[in-house]
């Protein structure tokens, strides 16, 4: 490859970018870089972000390189994820930037999950993605497609991002200091793939140990029939969106994982207790769930229905 990506895996979708790039006439107004979340993407997002914002081949040296690695360049317009929904006005205000008169020779709009934004939110997006003013280069990240407007997606091109060989991130975890073999075999088994994930619970303790506290937590959810401690467990969480994502983050490793178990003939204790049509109607219930809560109905219900199918 041209550039050092900084990335581990995609280097098929790293290499199709570098060609667009050679040949300007292949390079697309707006692209969705699309797969799980933690994968990469965003990673990606910016790095071609920086690539495109060079007048020098991205070297590094040049003004508009300061700016970007500074965050001040004027062309350069970013929508990040700040949980929740994007709101109305948080598109229009982008809107208003997008059409003032870029500075450098193209402007670059990055959208962190543009999946966060409502049907409304999308709409009022859809004109100037259609009809961007001057040479913009629209660059959207989104780990649930689905949610995204058929008009939408027919106008971008899609890359998609996903999971990534379980050694290529563990070559990379093997290079960092301070993680010994025993933590690099857990935190794989905990990413499933997501070298993003992975580099966070080498890099912190803490998030390491909340994952793997609530990995075996939900591990002892599901090795048994308790529904008081599952309804207790509910009434911890049903109020802190931070819990509750991770707690949605955490079970849906535990169910690839046990799912993965199922296809490879992998021993598992937890697979003398679910059947495999049992696994995948736990997975479309969870699926389910996270589904509502995301579209705000009551967390405690959806959640106490969901553990009602774990007591088998």
């Amino acid at each position: 490859m041209i550039y050092s990506w900084n990335i581990i895996g995609h280097e098929a979708q790293c290499l199709s970018l570098e060609k667009s790039l050679q040949d300007e006439g292949s390079l697309s107004h707006a692209y969705l870089f699309f797969g799980p979340s933690d994968v990469g993407k965003w990673t990606v997002a910016q790095f071609f972000s920086k690539i495109l914002l060079c007048d020098e081949n991205f070297c590094h040296q040049c003004v508009n390189c300061h700016a970007v690695e500074s965050g001040v360049h004027p062309d350069l317009v970013k929508l990040l994820d700040e949980g929740g929904s994007i709101k109305i006005d948080s598109i229009r205000q982008l809107i208003q930037k997008v059409s003032q008169t870029s500075q450098g020779k193209r402007r670059v709009v990055l959208i962190e999950n543009i999946d966060r934004m409502p049907v409304e939110a999308q709409n009022a997006f859809l004109k100037t993605l259609e009809e961007p003013p001057g040479e913009t280069i629209f660059l959207l990240t989104s780990s649930h497609p689905k949610k995204i407007l058929p008009t939408i997606i027919s106008r971008v091109r899609s890359v998609e991002f996903g999971l990534v060989d379980n050694a290529f991130i563990q070559s990379h975890l093997e290079t960092m200091e301070g993680v010994d073999a025993g933590q690099i075999r857990r935190i794989l088994e905990m990413a499933q793939g997501r070298p993003g994930l992975a580099i966070r619970l080498a890099k912190d303790p803490l998030e390491f140990a909340a994952y793997r506290d609530l990995f075996y937590q939900i591990e002892a959810f599901l090795s048994r029939n308790d529904l008081i401690e599952k309804f207790k467990y509910v009434e911890s969480i049903e109020k802190n969106p931070e819990a509750l994502e991770q707690f949605f983050e955490v079970f849906s490793l535990l169910l690839r994982k046990l799912t993965y178990d199922f296809l490879e003939g992998e021993s598992h204790p937890l697979k003398k207790r679910f059947s495999s049509n049992q696994l995948a109607d736990l997975f479309d219930k969870f699926i389910e769930t996270r589904y509502l809560i995301q579209r705000n109905v009551n967390k405690k219900l959806a959640l106490e229905n969901f553990f009602l199918l774990t007591e088998v």
